[in-house]
């Protein structure tokens, strides 16, 4: 695709004057590369013709399309030096940058119903719009110039989709401006004012770091050619300052000009080795300025450096320059990453302080979780960020004044379902000492309030959700990325990446369910149970000890000590798996596996090689004497505190013997 039969009718003057000032694509999204053999077409218009004080501007955007579908979306500008005053001539038609606008008050819903260009659409009944209504705005516009600061025409048009409960957009008003002669375009100026950008890249702080790799082994320099002439075939630009030194000197230019073009795919080939690790593919989008003239065998070296982000794709700045250390290009390419999945963790994660540092340093974080305090503080008169931040030992609620009454009924509303001996499902009160006149609650933990479960659970959902939104906002996560919940995370990943639930939701589901597994066991005084669960990688017992010898060793513990002791989770095949029950019978299992392991006894060869009886007869002397050392220390310590061993870890804070699942999703 050329533009040498379209300049000519756009400019007026001698072409010598003519500068290609930038290029670039962007692939459609969804679209295949091209490759060889491919047949395409391609269509192209001028979209902006401007004076400027030194000569006019022109941008011209193309597509190349494949079997009638578009691939690749092109553009590039030219500028005609010299002097114009041809406003009548010059236009702009542009999409605007996509905006999202939340109106937060029936104030801003009445400001915005007053503007004469929004239209609602009759057949957008039953999406009214209401206080938090996120909009958002996708809008085209053709200005018309009467001078370089005055329009003489402008028109705006575009649909206004709102996001309704499922999530989803739906369109409901269309925006149609259209004014004379002025001096800007009210549309665009109420969403800068009043909305956010949508589609907005993210730049680090730092300003990056290069991406080119060190050593002598590979180099980013190369020379231009000593003629231009093939290159001027190939891409049918005949324009003779780039072939002829003659024309050249007429045009007041040092020597015969290396075709844009050229320097752009030359510094190209190095951000798709570099930059996208020799995958083409991964450029998603490329768009360089000329901003240096580049001679015939010119040395020239390229730099690339990730800036930033954008919808997940990196941001690489693009620099090339000539043996004088001039700069002759620069410019930003997206590099799509290798797909990237999201995983949200269950519980047992949790330890005082997660997620402070990220509060403390960012905005969006900070936002979420205090939301989320604030709907905590409000419903149940507890700080979730002073239980993170400090995990005390016992929190005190107080129900004195309105204020005070409100979180006492909030508390008395609580209820669960259990089931009698008789089959009966009956409704009991989740918190049965708080009562009609009860002047305060206490909360109280013996390793901390951050290991109830009751706050355990909306303080891992808020560290994630604010995690994730802290790296969605600078741009970080990936379109329709693959993502996983393990048991609580599920809450967490449907709320982060499917946004199904608003935070104040998330923070208050995660407080009573915890609080619902709370009651679901007995607890002295001290709020203890007998039950817990381990983390266990049978890898480390031997290497011979997989799932099946784990399964023998642990239906043998739960048999000769007649308790509750079961593999809730098979999560990596021999590697990792937690186990729920009671702490007696967990204690017996991790003395049981460290014998195994200090005596490399081979369970799984005494398995195939000997009658089941008899290994059961053997496992059971051992079994016994880890039994007798737990009662032992229940009977010293009046708990058992179960320790670490040699292929286990308690998943300390979770003290209900509750198997977990896992969401997936791509």
């Amino acid at each position: 695709m050329t533009c040498k039969t379209i300049l000519p009718k756009i400019v007026d003057g001698d072409v010598l004057n003519l500068v290609h000032m930038s290029n670039g694509f962007r692939m459609v999204d969804g679209a295949e590369p091209l490759k060889a053999g491919d047949v395409v077409d391609s269509k192209a218009k001028i979209v902006e013709v401007i004076n400027e004080e030194t000569g006019k501007r022109s941008i011209i955007k193309g597509f190349v399309y494949r079997d009638g579908k578009p691939v690749v979306e092109v553009t590039t500008s030219f500028f005609y030096r010299g002097q114009f005053t041809d406003f009548e001539n010059t236009y702009r038609n542009i999409d605007e940058h996509p905006m999202r606008l939340t109106l937060g008050t029936t104030k801003d819903i009445a400001v915005l119903r007053s503007k004469e260009w929004f239209v609602p659409l009759d057949s957008a009944a039953g999406h009214e719009l209401h206080p938090n209504a996120t909009l958002e705005f996708r809008l085209e516009s053709r200005y018309r110039f009467k001078s370089r600061t005055v329009y003489s025409h402008v028109v705006t048009k575009g649909r206004v989709m709102m996001q309704v409960s499922t999530k989803e957009y739906v369109h409901i008003a269309d925006v149609s401006y259209e004014a004379s002669e002025s001096n800007g375009n009210p549309v665009v100026e109420y969403l800068k004012r009043h909305g956010q950008s949508i589609e907005d890249s993210f730049y680090f702080e730092n300003g990056g770091y290069s991406v080119m790799p060190r050593g002598d082994e590979f180099s980013s320099i190369t020379h231009s050619p000593g003629s231009n002439e093939p290159y001027s075939r190939i891409s049918s630009d005949h324009n003779p300052i780039h072939t002829n030194p003659y024309f050249a000197a007429y045009a007041d230019l040092p020597g015969t000009i290396t075709h844009g073009m050229w320097t752009s795919a030359s510094t190209r080939k190095f951000v798709e080795t570099f930059a996208a690790d020799n995958h083409p593919e991964r450029v998603k989008a490329y768009e360089v300025d000329f901003v240096g003239m580049v001679l015939p065998n010119d040395q020239l070296e390229t730099k690339l450096s990730h800036v930033g982000m954008k919808d997940g794709r990196k941001l690489i700045k693009v620099e090339t320059f000539n043996q004088h250390g001039s700069k002759v290009l620069e410019g930003i390419a997206e590099v799509e990453q290798p797909i990237t999945g999201y995983t949200f963790t269950g519980q047992g994660s949790q330890e005082p302080g997660m997620g402070m540092d990220l509060y403390g340093r960012s905005e969006t974080a900070q936002q979420l979780w205090d939301r989320a305090d604030k709907h905590m503080r409000e419903t149940y008169g507890i700080s979730i960020i002073d239980i993170v931040k400090n995990n005390p030992g016992e929190r005190t609620v107080y129900f004195g004044g309105d204020k005070g009454r409100k979180i006492r009924d909030n508390y008395r509303s609580l209820t669960y379902e259990t089931v009698d001996a008789e089959g009966n499902t009956k409704a009991l009160p989740l918190f049965p000492d708080i009562v009609e006149d009860s002047p305060f609650f206490t909360y109280k933990s013996p390793n901390g309030l951050l290991q109830a479960t009751q706050f355990t659970q909306p303080a891992l959902m808020l560290f994630e959700l604010a995690a994730f939104a802290d790296m969605r906002a600078k741009s970080l996560i990936q379109k329709n990325a693959p993502f996983a919940g393990h048991s609580l995370g599920e809450y967490g990943a449907l709320s982060a990446i499917g946004e199904v639930l608003p935070v104040e939701a998330i923070v208050e589901v995660g407080f009573y369910r915890g609080m619902t597994m709370q009651r679901a066991v007995e607890r002295d005084e001290l709020n203890r149970s007998q039950y817990s669960m381990m983390a266990i990688n049978p890898a480390r017992v031997g290497k011979s000890f997989t799932e099946e010898a784990l399964s023998f060793v642990v239906g043998s513990i739960r048999h000769q000590g007649k308790g509750l002791l079961e593999i809730v989770n098979y999560n990596v095949e021999n590697w990792q798996y937690v186990v729920a029950g009671e702490l007696r019978l967990l204690d017996t299992l991790t003395n049981v596996l460290n014998f195994i392991f200090s005596q490399k006894i081979d369970v799984a060869k005494l398995i195939s090689e000997m009658p089941l009886e008899t290994v059961q007869e053997q496992l059971g002397k051992i079994i016994d004497g880890a039994l007798a050392k737990a009662d032992e220390k229940q009977a010293r310590d009046g708990f058992i505190v179960v320790e670490r061993g040699q292929s286990t870890i308690p998943l300390r804070g979770i003290d209900v013997p509750f198997h977990s699942s896992f969401l997936l999703s791509g």
